[in-house]
């Protein structure tokens, strides 16, 4: 699918009108020190009867996903910050079989998951849910806090071997509601449906392309798994992360853990927008960011109160739903000439820059590098003759690199 733009469309569907209730009714407040549009209900207290080994989740609010600028961020899969009220509900305290010092029961399909939760009077969580136990009542990125931790959960492991560890022994590795062990060991199988782009597109986030699910007799049909453990620590150990799984299939590094109470019909929905990942583009009518390089000088178009020579511009889309503007030009004369760019990219009127490239005394020219990273690469000379720079981009982190 390619249809212009970059921006992500994204829609929560809830039962917004029984949460709302179910929120009215508990008189949830904002909760001190909580962050922002994160709210509680003022007891914590559980209906009935408590149930041993699951923790209550009150009445709130969940900042779903993350914020567009928040690196690092997986732009077609995460809600850009999104307020979902939620019902109470209960949640494990550890993995299947909830025991602490055990291990983490795995090789099981989102079918028997479910089957196993039902067999307790319990069910599978919603991967909203998840997230809302995860991020606690502070909506914190990791359920230990803002900060990335690798300690606190043992991240950056590969997964099938953290899922061997026995469960509850990193007592740091536990969210605001003292949901513990989330991430460090084994993935999560939620019983919500991966509405993340178009169906056709689906199959192509699997491996084999999802023959393994239609040979065990699933179909098409994606499910999502949270939590567990990955060698790129921080950006899969944050509560936000998810990743599609086809229901019908096993794997040594995949458990569980159970929920009870009603349940929450919120879901993640994001549209996945592409298009030509680069392309020469009219300069833009405003000013680009100020080039330090420039001596702080913003390269506009001729008519501007800040023209430069030799100006040009380039759109790049290194992800889907990643929109970066590219802009440069030079100031001054030959032999003096001073030219550079800079990368940037828009959130509503907000320009943000996320990379300033000295392209020395030569126009600058901006190309993009063949291979599946979608890197491109500045040309520059000096004094000492040509050189060029590397730009990747990666889950919002731009990084900059000589070309030897």
């Amino acid at each position: 699918m390619s249809v212009s733009g970059a921006a992500a469309g994204v829609l929560a569907t809830a039962a917004l009108a029984a949460l709302a209730a179910a929120c009215g009714k508990s008189g949830a407040t904002e909760t001190a020190g909580s962050g922002p549009g994160v709210v509680s209900a003022p007891s914590t207290t559980a209906p009935g009867a408590p149930r041993p080994g699951m923790v209550w989740i009150p009445a709130g609010v969940l900042r779903a996903g993350s914020a567009p600028d928040e690196v690092p961020r997986v732009a077609d899969a995460e809600m850009p910050g999104v307020d979902v009220p939620m019902a109470g509900f209960y949640v494990d305290v550890l993995p299947w079989p909830d025991e602490p010092g055990a291990i983490a029961t795995t090789d099981v399909t989102r079918e028997d998951a479910a089957r196993l939760c039902e067999s307790k009077g319990k069910r599978l969580c919603t991967e909203l849910e998840w997230e809302r136990a995860c991020k606690g009542p502070e909506g914190t990125r990791f359920e230990y806090g803002a900060t990335y931790d690798p300690r606190a959960c043992g991240a950056g492991a590969p997964a099938d071997g953290a899922a061997r560890r026995p469960t509850g022994e990193r007592t740091a590795c536990k969210s605001g509601f003292g949901v513990r062990d989330m991430h460090g060991g084994a993935w999560e199988w939620t019983d919500s449906r991966w509405a993340r782009g178009a169906p056709a597109v689906l199959e192509s986030l699997l491996p084999d392309g999802g023959r393994a699910a239609k040979a065990a007799g699933g179909g098409r049909e994606l499910g999502v798994v949270r939590g567990g453990n990955d060698t790129a620590g921080e950006l899969a150990t944050r509560c936000a992360f998810a990743r599609p799984m086809a229901a019908a299939e096993r794997s040594p590094a995949v458990g569980f853990r159970c929920c009870a109470g009603p349940r929450n019909e919120a879901e993640v929905q994001v549209a996945v927008e592409t298009g030509p990942v680069f392309e020469r583009t009219p300069q833009r009518g405003s000013p680009s960011p100020p080039l330090d390089a420039l001596g702080g000088v913003a390269c506009g178009p001729p008519t501007s109160p800040a023209p430069c020579f030799g100006t040009r511009a380039w759109t790049w889309r290194p992800e889907p739903n990643v929109e970066l503007s590219i802009q440069g030009g030079c100031t001054g004369k030959d032999p003096n000439a001073r030219c550079a760019i800079a990368v940037s990219r828009t959130f509503g009127d907000r320009v943000q820059t996320l990379a300033q490239i000295d392209c020395g005394c030569q126009i600058p020219e901006v190309v993009q590098v063949a291979g599946p990273d979608h890197d491109i690469r500045a040309r520059g000379a000096n004094v000492h003759g040509q050189y060029f720079r590397q730009v990747s981009f990666h889950y919002g982190r731009l990084d900059v690199r000589p070309v030897r």
